[in-house]
């Protein structure tokens, strides 16, 4: 087997377990136990291996089941769930930092070709969009076709911020301000943003006869490294993110929501 995952602890799986759909009951043949099912996702998620190297032991399900809750849990919102639920623990221990958020656009290269993979200016795959809080840890992500601008992206990505605390009323869910690179640099998303109560924190680009803004200059952004840092957490931690080999949408997001979580898993256990 590849690398050194051995399946998820029980406090790794006590965070994710509460978010899964409950067992079919019935007659027939029994469904595969959620715990094999996510040992064998995160063990392809990790290692970057086909389906076909999928390990044989009590940890593991075949790969088409695997293969199949994969796509199937995204579709009816679980990984979401899972990610919204474990965001939800970060809020209650402090963890999320709204300061001051960052959010930025990272090419993946599709070598399998599928949905959403297109040719961009460095080549055919899709874009990755992640937004992070001021600790660079995940809140929302989202993936289009490399041709794709990063800019329309942005509303998408604060709307797509999802915080189950489990406290009363509407949850926190707008950073104080957004930081992002000269390549968001417009005066329409500056306006949709603030509409939004959040102070935009974006440098402006320059050229030749560009009249000069009016009013005071914005803050430079002092911490955008930490969006990049998290896109490199990903790649390093989870290597079937390096490169899109998954013709569906569903696949792909699903383990994009995944490693996601696995991020917040660890962040939220190594202050328990």
């Amino acid at each position: 087997m590849q690398g050194r995952f051995e399946g998820l602890t029980k406090e790794q799986f006590s965070l994710i377990e509460p978010s899964l759909p409950k067992p079919r009951k019935g007659r027939g043949c029994p469904e595969v136990p959620a715990y094999q099912v996510i040992n064998t996702i995160l063990w392809v998620l990790i290692n970057g291996a086909k389906w076909s190297s999928v390990p044989e032991g009590e940890q593991w399900c075949p790969k088409s089941t695997a293969h199949d809750r994969l796509g199937k849990w995204e579709k009816d919102g679980t990984w979401a769930k899972i990610l919204a639920r474990l965001c939800g623990i970060a809020e209650f221990l402090g963890l999320i930092g709204w300061e001051r958020a960052s959010v930025d656009g990272h090419f993946v290269a599709g070598k399998g070709g599928g949905e959403d993979v297109d040719y961009g200016h460095k080549g055919k795959g899709v874009t990755v969009h992640l937004l992070v809080d001021e600790n660079g840890m995940p809140l929302s992500a989202d993936s289009t076709e490399a041709s794709a601008s990063e800019k329309d992206e942005v509303e998408a990505l604060i709307d797509a911020i999802d915080v189950q605390s489990g406290k009363v009323g509407r949850p926190k869910k707008c950073p104080e301000a957004l930081q992002a690179d000269k390549g968001y640099d417009s005066k329409e998303l500056r306006k949709k943003i603030r509409r939004r109560g959040i102070t935009p924190m974006i440098p402006r680009r320059s050229w030749p006869n560009r009249k000069s803004p009016v009013g005071r200059p914005p803050s430079k952004p002092i911490d955008r490294w930490k969006v990049e840092r998290t896109f490199a957490w990903l790649q390093s931690k989870f290597r079937r993110l390096n490169c899109r080999w998954e013709r569906e949408d569903k696949y792909w997001l699903g383990f994009l929501c995944f490693g996601l979580s696995m991020l917040w898993v660890e962040k939220i256990l190594s202050v328990l």
